[in-house]
């Protein structure tokens, strides 16, 4: 038991930590429509727990926190990531600068939780139908990613997939992979289109599909992993570009 607790890593916020905050965005009916993810850093940590994190920027205007609800937060800290639950406090505004003030209510999962988080993209994805038969397998189905964690992938199709099907999956995170994958859910498509590539057509696909994947190798979800925190690493960055655009204008 010693020797466990040995290997957690204690991790502090800290004024300039990167932070990254998964929201929910809800219909009218208040079921879950997607997610949106806004990057932001720590400004400063109040002596009543309590911490200061620059308001995230989203299409160019202050994102407006759900109060008295749970979000899902990440940190970087040592070249990896974990997850904190917060709530949205109220805003406080600094040299004409807006802040959040998020207060914690849960605690910081040493373990990182890597499947919790699933990336919002837009990425082709080549699925081929797995048969127990002699025939020739059916030709590979081109669809498109709408989020990728290390443990699954939500895909959006025009094709039909049965509840348990298995399938093969094939797509390039800058490593071409292939992996066996479970379908969990398969319902029609109520999540926006997704943004394409310069020079492609906009798809609209009639269906959505939730997947799991059945990792044979820790090595490719290691590799899962480390895609899913570079770009978490690059929403930060551009949205930090925009936050400083704003402030000059």
């Amino acid at each position: 038991m010693a020797k466990q607790q040995s290997k957690q890593e204690h991790i502090e916020i800290v004024a300039d930590m990167k932070v990254l905050l998964e929201i929910e965005r809800l219909s009218g009916a208040s079921e879950v429509q997607g997610r949106v993810s806004l990057g932001s850093y720590v400004e400063e940590v109040l002596p009543d727990g309590c911490f200061l994190i620059k308001m995230p920027i989203h299409r160019g205007y202050h994102y407006p926190l759900p109060r008295g609800k749970a979000i899902q937060m990440y940190l970087f800290a040592k070249s990896r990531m974990f997850s904190l639950a917060v709530q949205f406090v109220e805003r406080v505004e600094r040299d004409n600068l807006m802040f959040a003030k998020m207060r914690r209510v849960g605690n910081i999962k040493a373990d990182q939780r890597r499947d919790c988080y699933r990336l919002q993209c837009s990425l082709p994805v080549m699925v081929r139908r797995v048969t127990d038969s002699n025939d020739e397998p059916p030709p590979p189905i081109l669809c498109r990613m709408a989020n990728f964690s290390d443990g699954g992938m939500l895909f959006t199709t025009n094709e039909n997939f049965a509840i348990r099907e298995k399938l093969t999956l094939c797509f390039d995170i800058g490593t071409e992979e292939t992996v066996d994958a479970e379908v969990m859910r398969h319902e029609r498509a109520d999540i926006e289109a997704q943004p394409l590539d310069e020079g492609e057509e906009i798809e609209v696909h009639k269906y959505k599909v939730a997947v799991r994947f059945l990792h044979a190798c820790q090595k490719q979800k290691n590799r899962f992993y480390k895609y899913i925190v570079e770009q978490q690493r690059e929403i930060i960055r551009r949205q930090s570009e925009e936050n400083a655009l704003i402030r000059t204008k």
